[in-house]
């Protein structure tokens, strides 16, 4: 009786090697798959370094002028003496304009490869800052 339970049904000729087909894919689709997250996911960190860059330099920039922000040439300089300078630090390079008394904006671009592929990743950010004066409530100054 025990031999009776054991035994297996017949393959048919057409059965043989089917599941070996079938994982091959499976392994070929998730392969795929990872690789492209993978590499999807360098652009996102590439395009998060370009927003933080960015931001913090127009931050250091707005900073750089001081309380009261004359709309000079030197206050111009010293905006993007400090934005280029962090910039430099941080090992990114970006363009900088003074838009105004105590507003800066920063356009930093970043590139870099993807890990498995070596595409080359480019992602670009800008931000605006603007000097706030007050003690409460900040204010632009115009």
């Amino acid at each position: 009786m025990s031999r009776a339970l054991c035994r297996r049904a017949p393959l048919n000729e057409d059965d043989r090697g089917s599941v070996a087909v079938l994982f091959c894919f499976i392994v070929l689709i998730a392969g795929i798959l990872v690789t492209a997250l993978v590499d999807a996911g360098t652009a996102i960190q590439a395009a998060n370094r370009a927003d933080t860059y960015s931001a913090e330099a127009a931050r250091a920039a707005s900073i750089a002028v001081g309380p009261v922000p004359t709309g000079s040439a030197a206050d111009i300089q010293l905006a993007k003496n400090a934005a280029i300078s962090y910039l430099q630090q941080a090992g990114a390079a970006g363009a900088v304009s003074v838009l105004g008394p105590g507003l800066v904006q920063v356009s930093v671009t970043v590139t870099g490869s993807s890990p498995l592929l070596g595409i080359p990743v480019s992602q670009t950010r800008t931000h605006t800052a603007q000097l706030q004066v007050g003690v409460t409530h900040g204010e632009g100054v115009s």
